[in-house]
């Protein structure tokens, strides 16, 4: 196994790495795009998405017409979300074990059946609610480990210098997905119905997958020397973050950020209804802000190039992220609440994709898979931090529990800023 990496090997202005990343293709919004292979996932990966995001849509009106239970729901909810918790790790091991563009390959197809599986039930008027708890997990567990394959795939496709330019150029195509699909769904669910909304997400794979046959993948997918079994290749993971603190800390803020700070949009309705009095419509406003300044953000981010101090902007974004979210929390005028999530997607975008980019700059080849593995962890958080974020409220009220969350975000980055040293010198 690789030692450590040395943090000012990579990001020194005057190493070789550093300085190859400044030049003018670099600084280009789109210079990700130039590469054909990212290309083609980027394009088919947006059909796709918006078509997964039209499931989420679809799964959740389907419930509430079935069961007429909102407590149904939540439950379909985290079945849909727990896998990302369970299966990470075990994501990680399958990353760095097989070639990823196959298993990309492979599981998209899968998806693909189902979906079709999923929509002829729907549309046959053959669906139950217990086919909906079988089939969620199904979806829920191949998604965890597509999406922690695909975000390693998206490094071996462009290499390190164009690493966060393709990660933000990714990131906003997934958050242009959300604010599309959602709004699709409503329209064809009036129209057509769910079953027919299943179906399309069922065509909406075929894109990525001739994406993925159109491509020319890396000639050499290099396999570690890994032991024979799971549990001890997980375990050369942790020991490495347990010498590398700098990894360590980065994967700890995200968890950080997922639990007390990406769920404001759990207690929004609370914000849409009792505080700004905007009702549904306002509401639908109010998330498609935070997307609107998502994409906006990512489109930012990735014309910046191969930025010097990452560490910086990561931890300073991450403060500001806080900020904006106690703001927020204290506006009682619509307009300004508006303008304050597009401030809040934007700014989150930078403090996530920096995020990434560094634990996947300092993470070793052979290891990237497994690291991206316990730092996606974070998603299967998302559940634990939309209960804590709707209990506290339902107790000390919105406004109140947005601000504590926030403030906790703002104290860990506080505390990364005057105590990691290495994290400042990325």
């Amino acid at each position: 196994m690789n030692s450590l990496i040395n943090p000012n090997e990579i990001f020194n202005p005057g190493s070789k790495l550093s300085s190859e990343g400044q030049g003018q293709k670099g600084k280009k919004t789109f210079s990700s795009l130039r590469n054909r292979n990212f290309r083609l996932l980027w394009i088919g990966g947006v059909i796709s998405h918006i078509g997964d995001d039209m499931q989420l849509v679809a799964v959740s009106w389907l419930v509430l017409i079935l069961t007429k239970s909102p407590f149904l729901m939540g439950v379909t909810n985290l079945l849909q979300g727990l896998p990302r918790l369970f299966f990470s790790l075990l994501g990680g091991v399958v990353a760095d074990r097989v070639n990823r563009h196959k298993l990309l390959t492979l599981f998209q197809g899968i998806e693909m059946f189902l979906a079709f599986f999923f929509a002829y039930l729907v549309i046959g008027e053959e669906i139950q609610f217990w086919h909906i708890l079988m089939l969620v997990p199904i979806f829920g567990f191949l998604k965890s480990i597509y999406q922690l394959c695909r975000q390693a795939y998206v490094f071996d496709l462009v290499g390190r210098d164009e690493l966060m330019n393709a990660l933000a150029l990714h990131s906003s195509g997934m958050n242009l997905s959300k604010i599309i699909g959602p709004s699709l769904a409503g329209v064809l669910i009036g129209i057509w119905g769910v079953g027919w909304c299943l179906f399309i997400n069922g065509l909406s794979f075929i894109a990525i997958l001739i994406s993925f046959f159109m491509m020319h993948p890396p000639a050499s997918f290099k396999r570690g020397n890994y032991s024979s079994g799971i549990l001890q290749d997980l375990g050369e993971a942790f020991v490495y973050l347990k010498k590398n603190k700098t990894i360590l800390l980065m994967i700890a803020a995200s968890f950080s950020t997922i639990v007390f700070g990406l769920h404001a949009q759990v207690i929004l309705p609370l914000f849409a209804q009792s505080i700004l009095n905007v009702g549904a419509s306002g509401f639908g406003f109010l998330v498609g802000a935070t997307g609107a300044g998502a994409v906006l953000g990512g489109i930012i981010l990735a014309g910046l190039g191969d930025l010097k101090g990452k560490g910086y902007l990561f931890l300073l974004s991450s403060l500001v992220y806080g900020f904006l979210l106690i703001l927020f929390s204290y506006s009682s005028w619509f307009f300004l609440s508006l303008f304050i999530l597009f401030l809040v997607g934007m700014v989150e975008m930078f403090m996530r994709t920096i995020n990434q980019t560094l634990v996947q700059l300092l993470s070793p080849d052979e290891l990237r898979g497994r690291i991206l593995g316990v730092y996606m962890l974070d998603r299967g958080m998302k559940p634990l931090g939309g209960f804590l974020m709707g209990a506290v409220a339902s107790l000390f009220g919105a406004p109140l529990t947005l601000s504590l969350g926030a403030g906790i975000c703002m104290f860990v980055a506080l505390g990364l800023l005057f105590r990691s040293s290495r994290i400042r010198a990325l």
